[in-house]
């Protein structure tokens, strides 16, 4: 299972754990590209969680990280539909830069990813 641990944000602050958190995301990326894995978020405690995946952390922090990864393959999704200039590409580009702000600002941590390139 793959462990995204945002309450350690505040004893491990290093480049071994952006690098980590780089990695987990990418994880999670994958996840969501991923033809066979179910995005489920478990919010009952009887229904069974299929995914092999959790992220812990403050609540804020959690939210923060959930909409940044999502922006993120909002992005991606666009780049590669439309290209790096095109209008709708150039508006998940600012969503993404926004979350990814508004991630670091309230854990931080580094965003992982640019869209510099």
């Amino acid at each position: 299972m793959l462990v995204i641990d945002l309450e350690k944000k505040k004893t491990q602050l290093n480049e071994t754990y952006d690098e980590a958190l780089g990695w987990w995301t990418k994880q999670l990326l994958k996840y969501m590209y991923g033809d066979d894995v179910n995005m489920i978020a478990n919010l009952n405690e009887e229904e069974e969680v299929t995914a092999k995946f959790k992220i812990v952390g403050e609540y804020e922090d959690v939210k923060a990280y959930a909409v940044a990864v999502a922006r993120q393959k909002d992005y991606l999704d666009a780049y590669m539909e439309f290209g790096k200039g095109h209008p709708q590409t150039i508006k998940a580009e600012g969503l993404l830069n926004n979350a990814s702000r508004e991630f670091e600002s309230l854990t931080g941590l580094r965003w992982p990813f640019t869209t510099e390139g």
